[in-house]
């Protein structure tokens, strides 16, 4: 009896579902899974929903498949949402949209006064859940779900799904019954079955129901003749066999409509297979020459596929094969490496990757002596002009900047570190290459050779490349500083600041600044700028180090504290063609930048004259609404509140039905701060008001459900 009396006090009591609202499950998950999950309630994608012993709930869910899912319920909080916990079978697995449904559609009972049946704790599908497991649809199910595609709430409805080579839409096998209904075929025939059936015949039936099979499938019998070469030696056939299927497969057409799951891919199954076959015979030197063309037909063939990358995928994977036949083939180490460069200098989208650990091993000195000897006879004597490299002959001096690479990597293997980087200096100056050689003379510390190449680079690099102009600044902004020098860097992020003013340039700007002493005086310089739009200069070159230490004089407003920093030959003409037009306040970094800062008035302050500056219609490039409104929130609520509601206007205005979710939302922060502030009377004023504006939207105003804080199975009553 004491017994009993103690169960009874510490029995959890049962979980209110009748008060849960639309705002404890939006709490509870997100919106895109909230509206799913809703679609799929109301589509009757819940199956099996039954009462767990601890008050939870488990059903299924048909989605893409099948799923097993189950909410738990525990804790007393006050925050529902925060008493609720979901697992499923999907790939989400915890508070999906299959745990909205299940939720709604318990609630859906109760409204209905429909009841649920209990199940115990040794339900499977308890144990489907932690497995992950997920099932095809079954024959009654199929007939209830629709499979042509998504509906218009964007539910995920069953599709077959391709797999293996065929990439052609899978069939389920069915059988009719006597009234003409199809249904899948119980009986599952195992490969123990299989073998049974074999081991009954005696050699002749064998032989002719193998027979049988190899005259309706052609690639069985290519199998068994190529196991036949192979028993009889004859390997000039297996290398004739493997070189028309290598081209055979090489010259299909690749394709593949995801939407659609079908398309045409090559099988390079057959030719991994004779090519491992050689392999294992060790015939080396036919499969190196096998891979030469497989490269050379398989690139091609890679560059006119319309796939996903399957066709790359098998070609590497058969190249993998062609990799172990490298080392132990006949070829001379310079040989081997050069097959391996040539490969990688050919193939752009690393289908070549398996060879690289033939580069791994010890070679002799000599031996990357004479590669880089054999590679630079491939170079082409004219050297590559700066308008070459501004023109249609990019390509080309990319090709070479891959090959010099290559030579440098070999010099360097030598043990020639003094000729590598001779080398890379030559190729700088004449192929234009110079970040790469000033990135060299850096690393050992010659800084001053760096400087005079950098600054070459600079006079001699288009303009148009900016990254690599970039890269060269820095690089003089990094030997600058080798000598406490931090002006170059400073007025290198000057310029880029002044070229995209944003608050992550403004902030690099600083950090710099700060560096090189002039802080203070650079954000007043920037700040004028942001404020006017007036881009400022660059003072002249200071002379001395000990000028520096003197007493500065007053900051001007519209002058960098620092000489300007080194720059392409026309950069001049280009700045001053992006600031051609009049000049004006940049309000979007100072409004972002008051918000970081956590000034509200100024935050207003900014936006207010963004306002009065800008046209105001729909397709203007910055919108502020929501940013300005939560940084204010607090301090001018009213403010808050009325951008809230004309960003929710706005988007409710759309044609657009994925932006209602984002509209209810800004409205869930308008009444949050009226909430704060006690005044949670007038956003009932608010949401009628919304209501009555957009009430033909049938979607919108199903959201705006949620924004009663009512129940949501007496918010139903209400409506039916």
């Amino acid at each position: 009896m004491n017994k009993t009396r103690k169960s009874e006090k510490t029995a959890t009591p049962p979980f209110p579902w009748e008060k849960l609202t639309w705002d404890d499950l939006s709490e509870w998950t997100d919106s895109r899974s909230l509206e799913r999950g809703r679609s799929y309630q109301r589509r009757g994608a819940v199956r099996n929903l039954n009462l767990l012993p601890d008050g939870g709930l488990l059903a299924d869910v048909l989605g893409s498949h099948r799923y097993a899912t189950r909410v738990s319920v525990a804790g007393r909080s006050r925050d529902l949402s925060k008493c609720l916990e979901a697992a499923c079978s999907c790939p989400v697995g915890h508070r999906c949209k299959h745990g909205v449904a299940v939720i709604l559609e318990f609630l859906h009972a109760i409204e209905n006064g429909t009841v649920v049946p209990e199940t115990d704790g040794d339900d499977r599908r308890l144990t489907l859940i932690e497995n992950g497991w997920e099932d095809e649809l079954s024959d009654d199910e199929v007939d209830n779900v629709d499979f042509d595609g998504a509906d218009s709430d964007g539910v995920d409805v069953p599709v077959a799904k391709a797999s293996g080579k065929s990439a052609t839409r899978k069939s389920r096998s069915r059988k009719k019954t006597s009234s003409g209904r199809q249904t899948r075929s119980k009986r599952k025939i195992t490969d123990g079955d299989i073998v049974d059936f074999l081991s009954a015949k005696s050699k002749d039936d064998l032989v002719s129901i193998i027979m049988q099979v190899c005259r309706g499938d052609a690639k069985l019998r290519q199998t068994y003749v190529d196991r036949i070469m192979l028993e009889t030696g004859d390997h000039a056939a297996m290398i004739s066999e493997a070189r028309k299927e290598l081209r055979s497969v090489t010259s299909e057409e690749a394709w593949y409509n995801s939407w659609e799951q079908h398309g045409s891919l090559p099988d390079y199954s057959r030719l991994r297979s004779q090519l491992r076959s050689l392999v294992d015979a060790e015939q080396f030197d036919a499969v190196i020459e096998l891979g030469r063309e497989l490269i050379e037909r398989g690139i091609q063939q890679v560059e006119q596929s319309h796939d996903e990358g399957e066709t790359a995928e098998e070609i590497m994977s058969t190249l993998s094969v062609v990799a172990e036949a490298i080392v132990p083939c006949s070829l001379t180490d310079v040989d081997k490496i050069l097959f391996v460069v040539d490969s990688f200098l050919q193939d752009g989208y690393d289908l070549c990757d398996s060879f690289r650990h033939v580069l791994d091993r010890r070679y002799p000195e000599s031996a990357w002596a004479d590669v880089a000897e054999k590679l630079k006879s491939r170079l082409p004597s004219q050297a590559t002009s700066k308008e070459d490299r501004a023109t249609a002959d990019f390509t080309r001096s990319y090709q070479r900047e891959r090959l010099t690479g290559w030579i440098i990597e070999a010099l360097e293997s030598s043990g020639d570190e003094a000729a590598a980087t001779d080398f890379c200096i030559e190729e700088a100056t004449k192929a234009g290459t110079y970040q790469r050689a000033v990135d060299r003379l850096i690393a050992l510390k010659r800084y001053d050779e760096a400087k005079e190449l950098a600054s070459q680079g600079l006079e001699n690099t288009d303009p148009t490349y900016a990254g690599l102009i970039n890269r060269l600044q820095d690089s003089l902004a990094t030997i600058a500083a080798k000598s406490k020098d931090h002006s170059v860097a400073a007025a290198i992020a000057a310029e880029r600041f002044v070229r995209h003013p944003a608050v992550s340039s403004l902030q690099d700007l600083l950090k710099v600044a700060k560096k090189a002493k002039y802080e203070a005086a650079t954000k007043t310089v920037a700040m004028n700028f942001l404020e006017t739009g007036i881009r400022p200069t660059f003072t002249k070159a200071l002379k001395t180090r000990a000028s520096k230490t003197k007493k500065a004089a007053k900051p001007q407003a519209d002058h960098w504290p620092f000489p300007e920093p080194p720059r392409a030959n026309d950069s001049n003409s280009r700045l001053d063609r992006s600031h051609a037009k009049e000049p004006s306040p940049h309000f979007d970094v100072l409004i972002r930048l008051s918000i970081q800062q956590r000034d509200p008035l100024s935050v207003l302050r900014w936006y207010d004259q963004w306002l009065a500056s800008t046209p105001q219609n729909r397709f203007r490039l910055h919108r502020f609404e929501t940013e300005v409104a939560d940084a204010v929130s607090s301090t001018h609520p009213d403010r808050a509140v009325e951008l809230y509601c004309t960003e929710a206007d706005r988007l409710a205005a759309e044609t657009n039905t994925k932006l209602y979710p984002q509209s209810v939302s800004l409205l869930k922060k308008a009444r949050k701060v009226l909430k704060s502030q006690k005044r949670e009377h007038e956003f009932e004023v608010v949401l009628a008001t919304f209501h009555d504006r957009h009430h033909r939207k049938r979607r919108l105003v199903e959201l705006l459900q949620s924004l009663a804080g009512e129940p949501i199975v007496s918010k139903r009553r209400s409506n039916e």
